[in-house]
């Protein structure tokens, strides 16, 4: 993302930091040669980037978030069915599509022109079969970004999987990896020809599902439609501790509407609200406290939300401690249709009248052009982003100017 707006970083050593630029949390193929790990903390290495001109970020999750909206939009018209699955990944359902390596490479050429982003493309006949394709697809550079395991064949397949660890594969992690080793189960071919029934018994059905579908047994479906969330969390750490209460306020501000607006994205309604606030969880005095609110009323407006801010800080806040962290929890969620009068209990929903044309002012003006006041009583409580770039497509202020 941060090359399709500086294209001069093409081919030079990128690499992206955490919250309040703790680690190292994404690595460009040029930095990876350099020997730098993913999570090493960037105080251990920020001599090395200065000496060896690294170019170093902050999480840009404004830019990253648009430019996958972005790419999945594209996708979809690649496809009868389309799952999501993270922000960077998409199953894609290409049942009929005849040549399936032309198709993956047209997917790369056009979501390359349309987004600017590079893709790889992997296809096979189960969920793990495409995830270990698209493995192969970024490993190996005669793939060209693309590979199908029909055409590649079962033999060179097997292949692949023999010179595979087995931690490769979706779904297992290195703990698993560690207790497969000592059965013996050391690539993705091992656990391949593994008796799926005796997995199961030692670790559990999921296990069985993904030998079936290294075997080409689909077991894992396509999931076009997702579960409502059962709670929302937004919290973030600060850059530095503080003790003002403002800074609490401002930021616990910042999160009810950040809540407020998946809950609206997923048509959902907000029973409960926890607010939280922590110091230093690496500390010996470290403190932590919360309350939890029931609401009169099932709400989804940060609005409606922020008159409970004040009242719960004021409860939760001791003057000597320094603050790390603040956060909120949405609980108890609901959709419209339960605003039915029940015989037993009767759930009462606020709309927020004037919330859409807040909304609408924030789409064309920007989202500082309209904000609650307790939110800007403070800034102190932001992160640390010495290395943030613009937010090119999302915010009038970032565009690039040509001259």
């Amino acid at each position: 993302c941060e090359r399709v707006f500086q294209p001069s970083l093409e081919n030079k050593p990128v690499l992206i930091l955490s919250n309040n630029d703790g680690c190292v949390i994404a690595r460009s193929n040029e930095v990876k040669a350099l020997g730098i790990k993913m999570g090493q903390p960037y105080f251990e290495i920020k001599n090395m980037c200065q000496t060896l001109g690294i170019n170093v970020f902050s999480s840009n999750y404004t830019l990253y978030s648009d430019m996958s909206s972005r790419v999945m939009a594209v996708l979809k018209d690649f496809a009868v069915r389309q799952e999501i699955y993270s922000i960077d990944e998409a199953f894609l359902d290409v049942t009929g599509i005849r040549d399936l390596v032309e198709h993956g490479q047209k997917i790369r050429a056009i979501v390359k022109q349309y987004v600017g982003l590079p893709v790889c493309v992997g296809t096979g006949r189960t969920k793990v079969l495409a995830k270990f394709a698209n493995h192969l697809a970024k490993k190996h550079p005669f793939l060209n970004g693309v590979c199908d395991l029909n055409t590649l064949g079962n033999e060179r397949t097997n292949k692949a999987m023999k010179l595979t660890n087995v931690k490769e594969v979706w779904g297992i992690g290195s703990k698993i990896a560690t207790r497969m080793s000592l059965m013996g189960i050391n690539t993705i071919y091992d656990l391949k020809i593994a008796d799926p029934k005796h997995l199961r018994r030692i670790f559990n059905i999921n296990i069985e599902k993904l030998i079936h579908e290294l075997n080409g047994t689909r077991c894992i479906e396509l999931e076009e439609y997702q579960d409502p969330n059962k709670q929302i969390v937004c919290s973030r750490s600060f850059g530095i501790g503080t003790n003002n209460k403002n800074d609490l306020l401002s930021s616990i501000s910042y999160h009810l509407e950040q809540g407020s607006q998946k809950l609206r994205k997923q048509g959902l309604f907000a029973r409960k609200l926890t607010i939280f606030i922590n110091s230093n969880r690496f500390k010996d005095d470290y403190y932590y406290n919360a309350t939890t609110i029931d609401l009169p009323q099932a709400l989804d407006s940060f609005r409606l939300l922020a008159k409970y801010i004040e009242i719960t800080v004021d409860k939760l806040y001791r003057p000597e401690i320094r603050y790390k962290k603040s956060g909120i929890i949405l609980t108890e969620l609901i959709s419209n249709e339960f605003e039915t009068v029940d015989l037993f209990d009767f759930i009462s929903i606020n709309h927020d009248q004037v919330l859409p044309c807040v909304e609408s002012i924030k789409r064309k003006y920007g989202k500082s052009s309209i904000n609650l006041a307790m939110s800007k009583l403070s800034n102190g409580w932001k992160m640390q982003q010495d290395h943030i770039t613009k937010h090119y497509t999302t915010d009038i202020k970032g565009l690039i100017i040509a001259i």
